[in-house]
Formats: C-alpha cells, structure tokens, sequence
C-alpha cells in the first residue's frame, strides 16, 4: 500500500502575485517526469480543485516560476540536483 503525502506547488506569475495548491501525493506512483513532459507540450498547468469542484487551466506564459515542495523522489533527467541558490553580488 502505498504512503500519502502532502506537498504543495507555488505558481509565481508575471505580474507579481503568488498563489499556492496544496495536494496529496502517493510516492511510488508520482511519474514526474511524464507529468512535465506532458505539461510542456501543452504549454499549461492544469489543476482539478475540489470545493466546488472546478479545473483551473493557467498558461505557462503568464507563469514566472513553479516551485515545488517537496521535491519529488524520482526527479526528470533535465533536473541539476542538488544546487544551492546564492544571493545577487
């Protein structure tokens, strides 16, 4: 059986405003990989919100960064892992 875990995606748009998606996620089955391949060719975030149940579609044009926490165990092969961010001279 497999473990449920929560993690979050944080969308940082163009014009400044954050928003963040909190989500339950089973380890063994996250195809990450698959997912972003999926997602850049479609050019679009897509997220299926319960509450009313609705599906929120955002462009990756108005989409300055997507971070998201935790990282994922089995990352896509593009991914430079284990990269430190440093601070603007």
């Amino acid at each position: 059986m497999s473990e449920m875990k929560t993690a979050y995606l944080k969308v940082q748009y163009l014009d400044g405003t954050m928003q963040r998606f909190e989500y339950a996620r089973a380890e063994e089955k996250t195809n990450v990989a698959e997912r972003i391949r999926e997602m850049l060719q479609t050019g679009t975030l897509v997220l299926q919100i319960p509450g009313p149940n609705r599906l929120l579609v955002i462009p990756f044009s108005s989409i300055r960064s997507i971070e998201v926490v935790p990282p994922p165990p089995k990352m896509p092969g593009v991914v430079i892992k284990i990269v430190r961010e440093m601070e603007q001279p």
